[in-house]
C-alpha cells in the first residue's frame, strides 16, 4: 500500500534539491487538486524551470521518459515522479499534440497551458497554493471550467472533452456554460483522436465513482458517436433510448465488469456485437472475453428458457446450471450483478431468487473438477470423438446440480446410462 507521506516527502526532496541548485520548482496538477479536496493521492508531478538535461545531471537515477515534452522520471529510493520542465505549447495541427514545446521560466505560463482550471494549480515546497485560474473556487463550487477559452482548449487537444466529462463524473462537478457548448459545436474532432486514448478516458469514466453521472453526459454529449472508428454503440451513438437506459442502470453498485455488460445490455447488443465494439475500443483480450462470456451467459438463459410454458425450477436450474458450466463463474455471478436488466424476462423472477443458493450450492464448474477424466470414458466408444466432451460436460452440470455424487464409479455408471440414451444401438 502506498505511503503518501513517504511520497509527498520524496517529492519534496526533488524540490529541495532543485532550488538549492538555483532552479524553480513545484508540486503541480492532479496532486494539487486531490489533496484540497482530501483524496487519495496515488502520485506527484513536479514542474521546473530545469531543463531535462540539468534534471539529469542533478539526479544520476533519471530516465528521459519524454524529452519531446520536456519531461524526465527521477527515480528515488521508494518513488518515481515526473520531473516537467516549464513549458509553452506550439501550434497544435492535429488536435492531439502540440508540434512542439518552447521552454520558459514562468510557472504561470507553464499553468496556463492547462486544461481545466482544477488542473492548473501548483503548490511550492512550503504547501503554499498558486492558483491564478481559480480552480480553488471552482473546488468549492463545484464546477469543472476550462483554463482560457474552451472552444480553443478542445481545438488543441479534443481528447479533453472526454476528460471533461470524466472528470465531471469522478469529481462531481457541473461542466460550466461554456465548456460544455465547446464540446457539442466540437464533437466531431472525436474523429482525430486514437481509439485507445477513447478507451482509456472511457475506462476512467465508466469504473470511476460516479458512473451512472458519467454514462449521463457521455449520452447528452454524443461524444462516441464521432470515434475515429465507427462503434454503433446503442444508444451512445444514436439519440433515443436514452431515457430507458437511464431508468435502469445503477452501475454505482457494480463491480467494474458489470458496469460494462450493463450498458451493453441497456444497449440491447448481442455478444458478437459486443466484442466488436470491444475490439474497436482495444478492449485487452481478458476483458474483452469476461464481457462476451458474461453476454452469451445472458444469451443462453433467453434461448434456452424461450418455450411457452412455465419451466419448473429444476428444469430451470439445470438450464442455468448448464451455462454456468459453459461460460464460468464470474459469468453466472455477473448474471445476478446485473438482474435489474433483464427483470421482464419470463426466467428472471425464480432465477434470481434462488441464484444465490445455486451459486453457494456448486461444488463442481468444470469438467477438470470431476473425480473422472476423458481417459477414464474414452472405452464406452470405439472412438474419440467430440462426445467425450458433451459427455464430460453434461456429468459436470449433474454434479453442479447435487445429482450425481462427485466420485468416480458413481460418474462412470451416469457416463454409461449417458451413452445408452445417446446410442441406444
Amino acid at each position: 500500500m502506498m505511503n503518501a507521506n513517504l511520497l509527498l516527502e520524496e517529492a519534496r526532496q526533488i524540490l529541495a534539491r532543485l532550488q538549492q541548485a538555483g532552479f524553480k520548482a513545484y508540486l503541480v496538477g492532479g496532486f494539487v487538486r486531490d489533496h484540497l479536496l482530501g483524496r487519495p493521492v496515488h502520485d506527484i508531478d513536479i514542474a521546473t524551470s530545469a531543463a531535462p538535461a540539468d534534471v539529469m545531471h542533478l539526479f544520476p537515477r533519471s530516465v528521459p521518459t519524454g524529452l519531446r515534452h520536456g519531461t524526465v522520471t527521477v527515480v528515488m529510493p521508494v518513488h518515481s515522479f515526473e520531473v516537467t520542465t516549464f513549458r509553452k505549447d506550439g501550434e497544435y495541427k492535429d488536435h492531439r499534440r502540440p508540434e512542439t514545446v518552447e521552454y520558459v521560466d514562468s510557472l504561470h505560463e507553464d499553468l496556463a497551458r492547462r486544461d481545466f482550471t482544477i488542473n492548473a494549480m501548483a503548490m511550492d515546497i512550503n504547501g503554499q497554493v498558486i492558483d491564478p485560474f481559480g480552480g480553488q473556487q471552482d473546488l468549492k463550487e463545484g464546477v469543472l471550467r476550462c483554463v482560457g477559452e474552451a472552444a480553443h482548449r478542445f481545438e488543441e487537444d479534443a481528447l479533453r472533452m472526454l476528460r471533461c466529462i470524466r472528470f465531471a463524473a469522478n469529481y462531481r462537478l457541473a461542466i460550466d456554460e461554456e465548456a460544455w457548448s465547446a464540446i457539442l459545436a466540437l464533437r466531431p474532432l472525436m474523429k482525430h483522436i486514437a481509439m485507445e486514448r477513447v478507451r482509456i478516458e472511457l475506462s476512467k469514466t465508466i469504473e470511476g465513482e460516479d458512473p451512472d453521472r458519467g454514462v449521463l453526459l457521455l449520452l447528452s454529449s454524443r461524444l462516441l458517436a464521432y470515434t475515429k472508428e465507427e462503434l454503433a454503440w446503442r444508444p451512445f451513438a444514436a439519440s433515443d433510448a436514452k431515457e430507458r437506459l437511464l431508468a435502469e442502470l445503477k452501475l454505482v453498485r457494480m463491480s467494474p465488469l458489470a458496469r460494462w455488460v450493463s450498458l451493453f445490455l441497456a444497449g440491447e447488443h448481442t455478444s458478437d456485437e459486443a466484442d466488436v465494439i470491444a475490439r474497436k475500443l482495444t478492449f485487452t483480450n481478458e476483458l474483452r472475453s469476461r464481457i462476451v462470456k458474461s453476454l452469451r451467459m445472458y444469451e443462453h438463459m433467453r434461448r434456452e428458457t424461450a418455450a411457452d410454458a412455465p419451466l419448473a425450477e429444476r428444469d430451470l436450474r439445470r438450464i442455468w446450471c448448464d451455462g454456468a458450466v459453459t461460460y464460468g463463474r464470474e459469468a453466472a455471478e455477473i448474471l445476478y450483478e446485473v438482474r435489474d436488466l433483464y427483470r421482464t424476462e419470463s426466467w428472471h423472477e425464480l432465477t434470481v431468487r434462488r441464484m444465490p443458493d445455486w451459486l453457494a450450492e456448486m461444488s463442481v464448474w468444470t469438467p477438470a473438477d470431476l473425480a473422472v477424466s476423458g481417459r477414464d470414458v474414452m472405452h464406452l466408444r470405439a472412438r474419440k470423438g467430440p462426445w467425450i466432451s458433451r459427455l464430460l460436460h453434461e456429468l459436470t452440470v449433474d454434479a453442479a446440480m447435487g445429482e450425481a455424487v462427485n466420485e468416480k464409479q458413481e460418474l462412470l455408471r451416469l457416463a454409461e446410462d449417458y451413452m445408452r440414451k445417446w446410442d441406444p444401438s
